[in-house]
């Protein structure tokens, strides 16, 4: 954004304008969300961001809103601009404060954070923290200009301190850490500010809708047959873990595949799951272990020859002879592949497996598999979930699905998808088990990999929201999510249509 606003100033937008347009747009939802008899008070950093709040305050007093203006610097420290709009407020009914004793801040029924923009990089400390946290404090509707107050951009974690805005309305592009922050920012509004749509091109940053994959979600051919949708294979289970392939079986059916097969130690799977008829069993030699080891892999060479895609390791276990097995797995399959649970941590230590892929790889770690993947401490991943999923799919040539509240896939060639359906009621076991069979699915289905990737995250947390909604967030199980699924998809299906005007 700040090589757009260059990139538009130089190309002869001045920047008052861009900065005029910003402020007023601010102003526009602060009208929309708040009667005219409330008190806004607006509170204004030095630089632009702070000027961005001067022209809201502007706009208000015009619109006969009671606007106060508390500032966190003197007004010969403001930037050009900002110290502009600083004078075109004179003459208006605007009070103005530099001291937030001053107790009409209590009484505003809004606030305006004007402090600090995208361009922080270091901890907030001195007046401004103090602000920050007096703010939150106060418990009121927030309206954040660009973003708020204190919160990377780029990472959406606090730089020491950030405003918990209601409001947050941002310019020109979404930044990135609106989305991957939003316990801080929870509605986000997008305004043009008049740059030119010449200036901008693809970002490889992505928020998920269904357009990214209006056509795939259609209503069927009439004259449709079973073989039509694909045939899934999971390989998962041992003794005593045999649910958790069952999950993604059972996502892999509910998200439309025709067929799937459940690949499992012959020796762990002990009696028929009447719940579940339509999933078809492969018993893999196990010389009596119940576990999949070497033992199992040329059989699932023979079985990968009939399907399109296959997801490997829920339940599997991760024994010495697993491990073994699954790097062989990877080096053998014949068809694309998710790679998750159990699966996952056998690879751990064994990196070098996945360079030796000739098929599509999946894979889709929580923050703890991704540790184990990369050596990297919890917080380390935290601090920059983008990062990580990029650098890492990027070096293994792999899809990374790093999941958790606003799941990140990223691609091998380094594009990024945002996540923003799901719930924390899907904080809850299984649920990565409906994730991969979800995925491995619509792979099935002959849909392109990167976009089965995209829309089987988005799908599986919509599914998850239409649950909660019915039973609450409280104990949601994996099961809710699978019966939901049709109907996420129906949702999908009816948007789709109306992206393509059918």
């Amino acid at each position: 954004m700040r090589a757009l606003d260059e990139a538009a100033i130089k190309g002869g937008i001045p920047s008052l304008d861009l900065m005029e347009r910003a402020g007023k747009g601010v102003a526009e939802l602060v009208k929309k969300k708040f009667p005219k008899k409330d008190i806004v008070s607006v509170v204004s950093g030095k630089g632009n961001n702070g000027g961005d709040g001067l022209v809201a305050a502007r706009h208000l007093a015009k619109a006969g809103y009671n606007v106060q203006v508390y500032l966190l610097s003197p007004w010969s420290e403001f930037s050009p601009d900002a110290r502009t709009n600083w004078e075109r407020l004179a003459g208006l009914n605007v009070s103005v404060h530099e001291d937030f004793s001053d107790v009409n801040i209590k009484k505003a029924s809004c606030i305006v954070d004007a402090i600090l923009g995208t361009g922080l990089t270091n901890d907030v400390t001195g007046r401004y923290r103090a602000a920050i946290e007096f703010i939150n404090s106060l418990l009121k509707p927030v309206v954040s200009v660009d973003i708020p107050s204190g919160l990377s951009a780029d990472t959406g974690e606090p730089l020491g301190v950030a405003i918990r805005a209601k409001y947050t309305v941002t310019f020109g592009l979404a930044k990135l850490g609106l989305f991957t922050g939003s316990e801080y920012a929870r509605e986000v509004t997008v305004i043009d500010i008049g740059i030119p749509e010449k200036l901008i091109k693809g970002t490889g940053y992505n928020l998920v809708e269904p357009s990214l994959f209006a056509g795939f979600f259609g209503e069927r051919p009439r004259q449709a047959h079973k073989g039509d949708f694909g045939h899934l294979l999971v390989i998962g289970g041992s003794t005593g873990k045999i649910g958790a392939g069952l999950l993604a079986c059972r996502g892999g059916l509910r998200v439309g595949t025709g067929l799937v097969t459940y690949a499992l130690p012959a020796s762990a799977y002990v009696k028929f799951d009447t719940k579940s008829p339509e999933i078809m069993y492969e018993g893999l030699s196990d010389n009596g272990k119940g576990i999949i080891g070497k033992e199992a892999v040329s059989a699932l060479r023979l079985l990968f020859q009939n399907k399109d895609a296959a997801s490997l390791g829920p339940g599997i276990g991760t024994s010495d002879d697993t491990k073994k097995a699954v790097c062989e797995i990877i080096r053998k399959v014949s068809i694309p592949l998710v790679l998750d649970a159990d699966g996952l941590n056998c690879l751990a230590g064994n990196m070098e497996a996945l360079k030796d892929a000739k098929q599509p790889l999946v894979l889709t770690p929580h923050q703890g598999e991704m540790s184990r993947l990369t050596g990297l401490d919890i917080k380390e991943i935290k601090a920059d979930r983008v990062g990580v999923a990029k650098s890492f799919a990027k070096k293994y040539h792999v899809y990374t699905v790093l999941k958790g509240h606003r799941t990140v896939t990223a691609t091998p060639d380094g594009n990024i998808f945002i996540n923003p359906t799901g719930n924390p009621g899907m904080a809850s076991a299984g649920m990565g088990d409906v994730l991969t069979g979800v995925i491995g699915g619509l792979i099935a289905q002959k849909i392109p990999v990167e976009t089965s990737v995209v829309a089987g995250v988005y799908l599986h947390g919509l599914a998850g929201d239409i649950a909660s909604s019915e039973i609450g967030e409280r104990g949601l199980v994996a099961s809710d999510v699978i019966n939901a699924l049709p109907r996420a998809i129906e949702t999908i299906g009816n948007q789709c249509k109306s992206l393509l005007n059918l």
